[in-house]
Parts: structure tokens; sequence; C-alpha cells
């Protein structure tokens, strides 16, 4: 689907034509009930005129913790329709986070599902600017001190209408949130443009069709069920359906109950699907595509061959989705694909200088059209310019580029661990000893050292019932990368801490040497290299 920014991407005015085209017309369903275009739209405008009574106009921050529900769609429709911007949040997060989240997004009005009740209480003296919560589902009298709190559905009573209000294709529709592996969260802004940009994209990924239904049980606090998912339904009068989260056990039943045919996946959850024991009908399904990121071949090839469905790699970020992807008809194992006329895309070093083809660089980005990407980061200035200097958007992930054009993705330039000279990718390093019989996955992390300045240390989780030798890993290590790759430090851990949706490890709990991190040095425990070292000592 070609796509050319313009004044009609503004998800109010596109959702009231998408009303007055489909009608009556499934948009999705939830816990077995449908939601047509009409309901929806009526639903939203109902919302957008009980926000109004709460004191929401044009510009103003919502904060939103909720799980997968229809109320979510409601709440960041209306806000849509209002000009407000809608902040959604984690529902992983808790305590500290949380609290940093509610505050620095300025919001003054927070809508959440009842189940997060106790966690806004433990946080609520700590709040410094909300002042009513808009609660989904059954709540106690006055659950707060401080705050109000206002029920959901007291806000759909009646047929009040919200008042017109011009919003614009380059306003701000979303502020969402970076997954914070290395650091505090980021505030990105999202622009109307920017998202129905994303939805036309992940259209012409999938290769969307009328009859197609799509599978939504990614969080939607995440930009790509959002955006592909709901606003690409939107684009062609489709239909999907929204689950409040992931299960392996109702995933393969939703998707013949509903006949879905596509859907994205992140690639924790491909994993988590393989690893599930295999059945004889893991084939009979009726998924076509799920579009994915940053998955190896061999993930690829074995998820494509156990259960007959298509995966196609994408590349993005909150900040700026599917830049470089992949297509039906245009897969290569392991590549993220192409860009497609929408960006000018270069690899560069350390000094913004272009690498040649086949060497490691980080991913940088110009937009052809205006509003492709995010706005900049709230409130945070000089990341914005750390971000654009040179005039190119830094990603802060590194790949590499094959001599036909296609990329492939290596990891964060946050990711990688700097062992005296050398940079030693943690992707790689994952990679190999995610092929070991008794690893179930793993995280390498850098650790603090005062000769080398960093080593690095191996976070595993084993395989249940798996015997695993310290030792062994390491000499596993030592015959398939690199001397300088092979961990030093080992910890055996219950669980890879992850963001949530994304799945991505949050590295930064990780990095501590702990009672239970082993040292392979301490140990006694040499590679290859040293051992031949002192042979050829003791030789001269």
């Amino acid at each position: 689907m070609k796509f050319k920014t313009g004044e009609k991407y503004v998800l109010g005015k596109m959702l009231e034509e998408a009303a007055q085209k489909y009608g009556d017309s499934t948009f999705f369903w939830f816990e077995d009930k449908q939601y047509p275009y009409s309901e929806v739209l009526a639903q939203s405008r109902r919302l957008a005129a009980g926000l109004v009574g709460l004191g929401v106009k044009k510009g103003s921050h919502v904060a939103i913790l909720m799980e997968n529900c229809p109320e979510f769609i409601y709440t960041w429709f209306g806000l849509s329709l209002l000009g407000a911007i809608e902040a959604p949040f984690n529902p992983f997060h808790k305590g500290n986070i949380l609290e940093y989240l509610i505050n620095y997004s300025d919001a003054e009005i927070l809508v959440i599902s009842s189940s997060f009740i106790e966690e806004i209480k433990s946080v609520e003296d700590r709040v410094k600017k909300i002042k009513k919560v808009v609660i989904e589902g059954k709540f106690e009298p006055k659950p707060f001190n401080k705050m109000e709190a206002v029920p959901f559905s007291a806000l759909l009573q009646g047929n009040a209408q919200p008042p017109e209000v011009e919003v614009k294709y380059n306003d701000i529709m979303a502020l969402m949130f970076t997954s914070g592996t290395t650091g505090l969260s980021k505030g990105v802004l999202i622009s109307h443009n920017q998202g129905f940009f994303v939805a036309s994209q992940y259209v012409s990924v999938t290769g969307v069709k009328k009859t197609d239904t799509g599978y939504c049980y990614i969080p939607l606090f995440h930009e790509a069920p959002q955006f592909g998912l709901v606003l690409g339904s939107m684009l062609y009068g489709g239909k999907f359906l929204l689950t409040r989260g992931f299960s392996t056990t109702d995933f393969w039943n939703d998707i013949k109950k509903y006949n879905c045919t596509l859907s994205g996946m992140f690639e924790v959850v491909i994993k988590l699907l393989l690893m599930a024991p295999e059945q004889p009908d893991d084939a009979d399904n009726p998924m076509r595509v799920f579009s994915t990121a940053h998955i190896t071949p061999e993930s690829q090839q074995a998820f494509e061959k156990r259960f007959d469905v298509k995966l196609v790699n994408c590349y993005g970020l909150t900040e700026g989705d599917c830049s470089i992807t992949a297509t039906q008809g245009d897969i290569r194992p392991g590549s993220m694909g192409k860009p497609h006329g929408y960006f000018d895309v270069k690899l560069f070093d350390a000094a913004d200088r272009e690498v040649p083809p086949g060497k490691t660089g980080e991913i940088v980005l110009r937009p052809r059209q205006p509003h492709l990407i995010f706005e900049g980061y709230y409130k945070m200035p000089e990341k914005t310019l750390e971000a654009f200097r040179n005039l190119w958007w830094h990603t802060g992930d590194l790949a590499y580029q094959d001599k036909d054009g296609y990329f492939y993705f290596v990891g964060r330039d946050k990711d990688m661990i700097r062992r005296g000279d050398e940079n030693i990718s943690a992707l790689e390093v994952e990679k190999v000893v995610e092929t070991h019989p008794s690893v179930q996955e793993c995280a390498a992390v850098a650790a603090y050292s005062e000769v080398w300045g960093e080593e690095v240390k191996l976070a595993v989780v084993c395989r249940e019932g798996a015997q695993f030798d310290l030792a062994e890993m390491v000499a596993y290590c030592d015959e398939r990368m690199a001397y300088f790759m092979v961990p030093r430090y080992i910890e055996v851990v219950s669980i890879i801490p992850r963001t949530g949706a994304s799945g991505r490890p949050v590295k930064e709990q990780l990095k501590e040497i702990t009672p239970a991190t082993w040292d392979r040095v301490k140990a006694g425990v040499k590679i290859k290299r040293e051992t031949d070292k002192k042979k050829t000592s003791n030789s001269k």
C-alpha cells in the first residue's frame, strides 16, 4: 500500500469515515462479542464527551494503564477525537518506574483497569499531577486517599457528543515510551500521520486482503498492535480478534476459532511456541503470515516448517517503525529486508562515516516525507538533538548490509560489550550459547573489569531437568567463538527479566557480580588460548 503524507491522516476523521463506509461490519471481536465500526465510533464519541466533562481538551495528556479491552480502544479513539494525547503505560510496570512514568507524562487524568488499583494506591502519595482516575471495572467506594475515582461506565452514559475540534495530521496523537533497557524510559512524541504510515506499511508487509482477520494479543500500550493491527484494519475495512494477552495454551485455539490469518510476533513468542510439545496438527491452522523482528534464520525456518506459516521480518522502533522490511515476495532468512522508498538508510561508524557492505555499523535514517517518524523525545531536548546529530536519526541499532542491499540486524549499540579494544556483540554470544542443549535462554551482558574495562557475563536459564556444567559451557563457547567473547562470568538464573510485550531483556538487572556468579578465572578454568600461551612460554 503506497503512502503519501497528507491531511486526511487524522485518527478521528479516519474513524468517522470508516464507520460511515463499513457501518455494522465487524471491526473486532473481544471475548466472543462482536464490535462493529458504527458502535466503536458511537462509544468513542460518548467517551470523548465524558472526558471533556473531566477537563480534557486539545493537547491534554491522559495516561492509560489498562489490559487489552474495548475500553482501551474507546479511550484512545476518544482522546484523538478531542486532539488530546494518549500516554499508555506498560501494565507490567509498578513502584518507582510507574511513579516515574506518571509524573514524567504530565497527565492529570489516568484511565485504568480495576486490576491496577492497588498499584496506583502504592504510588499515590508520590504522584504529583493526577487528580482523577477513571476506572474500568468494579471497585470499592473511594479507593484512593487524594485522587477522585470515576467509573468508566459513567462516561458512556447518555448521547452527548464531543465538541468539534480541529485536529491536524501533524498534531501529536500519542506519547509512547521506550523500553528503558539501558536507562529511564523516554517519551516518544508520535503524530497522527506517523501512526497511519506504520499502518500502511503493515498492510503492505502482510499483503492484507479484505477477507483477512487479524489477531491482536500484544498489549495495546505498544505501537505495533495499535498502529499495525488496529489502524491497519481500519485502512481497508478489516477485522481482528482482540484478546487480553498472550497464552501458549489459547494461542492456536483462538486463531482457529476466529479464522485469524495474520498477526505480529516478537522473538520471545516464537521461542515459547517452538518450546511447546509438538502436535500432529501443528500445521493445521488458518494463519498465513506473521510480521516479526530480529529473528534468526534457524528460528524462522523451524517455525515456518512446523506451523506452515510465513514469517516476514521488519525493522523498527517506537520512534519509527517499518523503515526497513522484507515482503512476502522477497524474504531472505535472517534479513530485515530493504528500505522501500520512504527513507534514506545508511550504516555509520562511531565517527558518522558510512561503512562498506559487510561491515557492521549503526543504522541511521532520513525520512523522505514529513512526519513518518517521531517528533522528538518529550521534555528531553538534549536526547532529541543527540539522536538527530549530523541531520540523521541515529537509531542505536547495529546492522550490516550484504552486496545485494539486504540489511541484517546485529544488536543494540549499547548492547555491545567492549573488552579491551574488542567490540563484542552480546547477540552473537547469545546465539552461540542458545545452541547448547542444556540452555533454554540466556543474556550476555557487560560486567565491570579493572583490567579490560568490561568482561562478558552470561546469565543462563537452564532447560527443565537438564544437567548444566559451568566449565563445560566455557569449553563449548571456546570451540565456537573468538577467545575474547568467551564469558568470564556465568550465573544460572530462573528467568531473564524482560520489558513485557516486546520481550526485550532488561540487562541492567543482570550486570552485577553477585555471590551466585561463577568466575572462571577464580575457578582456574582456562580457555585454549590461555593454555596454548602457557605451553609456548614453557617451551622457551
